[in-house]
């Protein structure tokens, strides 16, 4: 087998390409994308607690400030903050049933990049005797594995800090032509890399046909829509049980899960039976500065095998996905990344915005201790959402819809979160947790959805 490709992780500060494509949002180009995560505690809120956790984030990875570059072709690098916390904790009561209503309006919350405020943490008591902790967070300065490594880093007062501010006149030109210099070697070493992929026949690998999509019954009022955020939690004990009697792993359920919901709402390339589901996988190493350092896999799951639920099909699959994926070089690219980069707002806006996963399912089989009792010693479990703020129909229409999920397993209670952006597929939340409860439903299990 053809030895695993790890690139070098570039720890200047510089922005990722992932960085860029969201930073830019934060400037105007599409609706911003943030992540929320979710804890759910069994008692009041400890506000000392949150406080230094709050404190352990400012200082750390995940409050940054965006520092544009002044050279063409150079990226722009990504500093610490060090803004005073963003906290919020509220004094009155919620009631337990308007949580999900309460949890859509904090994803909401503004974030910029540009100006240091990267994260707001929140907190709220229910009139059930449990609260729930949000964490909002701005995609373009942390993914899963960089937010967990903050978090964990917070709780035991060990922040990571960043490069340092830039220098001012020469000294920071320097550095700019330097790194413009590595982004058009990096293009120079694309375009030899794919003059050979062609000549040994794997570039034909780089392109995939156009998806095409089912003709749907328009949203009757899409300039009322708001994309559908739901959370589901059931027994992870009867999950994994499940998921073995299937001849599969937890993930491999996932991933038929999703790929069910793709075809419940009739969101599948009709030119072919097959259901793509995108699978995200972490490359975070210790000490790593980057914000974004995900890379995504891609599953391509035949209707049959979904018709018979054989989870062991789907988890050779999904194994092999993950290796063509480390085995991926720059030479399978089909676009060079460090060029889209180097393009001015002006000029990326006018392209065709490239159309998002058709499902992106990412899984969370075990959170560290530190991370899942980051909020709270009583934690009941956590929950994660992710998708663009305040978006539009037609930001969804134009992304081509999809729909974005996470799998969390905390200890006794797993949750199942999902985010449409679907507005004629899935016109509002009553639709997509009919659609979910009754996905899980036939799996055996018994869901409680906020």
């Amino acid at each position: 087998m053809p030895a695993v490709i790890r690139t070098p992780i570039d720890n200047s500060g510089r922005l990722q390409f992932a960085d860029d494509l969201f930073a830019r949002r934060h400037r105007g180009l599409g609706s911003p994308i943030a992540n929320q995560w979710i804890w759910r505690l069994e008692s009041p809120y400890d506000p000392d607690r949150l406080r230094h956790i709050a404190t352990g984030l400012a200082g750390g990875g995940l409050s940054r400030r965006l520092h544009r570059a002044k050279l063409p072709g150079a990226r722009d690098l990504w500093t610490n903050a060090d803004r005073e916390p963003s906290i919020e904790l509220y004094d009155d009561t919620l009631p337990a049933a308007e949580i999900a209503d309460w949890l859509q309006e904090r994803h909401g919350d503004h974030l910029d990049p540009h100006e240091g405020l990267t994260y707001r943490l929140t907190a709220i008591n229910l009139d059930d005797g449990t609260s729930v902790v949000s964490l909002l967070l701005a995609h373009a300065v942390g993914d899963g594995g960089s937010v967990l490594d903050a978090v964990c880093r917070a709780s035991r007062g060990e922040p990571l800090r960043l490069p340092p501010v830039p220098a001012s006149g020469w000294d920071r030109l320097r550095a700019e032509a330097a790194d413009s210099r590595a982004q058009w070697r990096a293009v120079r070493d694309w375009a030899t890399a794919r003059r050979r992929a062609k000549q040994d026949g794997t570039a034909a690998r780089a392109t995939k046909a156009p998806r095409v999509y089912p003709r749907t019954t328009p949203n009757p009022d899409p300039h009322a829509w708001r994309m559908p955020r739901m959370i589901a939690e059931f027994d992870t004990e009867t999950m994994t049980k499940v998921a073995a009697e299937h001849g599969g792993s937890t993930n491999a359920w996932f991933i038929n899960v999703v790929a069910d919901l793709l075809v419940r709402i009739d969101h599948v390339p009709v030119d072919r039976g097959d259901v793509p589901v995108s699978l995200p996988m972490s490359d975070f190493q210790p000490g790593d500065v980057r914000a974004n350092s995900t890379r995504v896999a891609m599953v391509e799951v035949p209707r049959d095998v979904l018709d018979r639920r054989d989870l062991a099909e789907i988890k050779r699959l999904s194994k092999a996905a993950y290796i063509r994926l480390g085995q991926a070089g720059p030479g399978l690219v089909p676009v060079p990344l460090a060029m889209m980069q180097m393009l001015p707002d002006a000029v990326l806006d006018k392209l065709p915005q490239p159309p998002a996963a058709a499902c992106m399912a990412s899984n969370l089989p075990q959170l560290p201790d530190e991370y899942r009792y980051a909020m709270g010693e009583d934690v009941r479990l956590v929950a994660g959402l992710a998708g663009y703020q305040n978006a539009t129909a037609q930001d969804a229409y134009d992304v081509g819809g999809g729909i974005i999920s996470w799998l969390i397993q905390s200890g006794p209670r797993t949750t199942l979160n999902l985010v449409a952006a679907e507005p004629d597929r899935v016109p509002d939340l009553a639709f997509l947790k009919s659609l979910v409860v009754e996905e899980l439903g036939s799996w055996g299990l018994t869901v409680e959805v906020w």
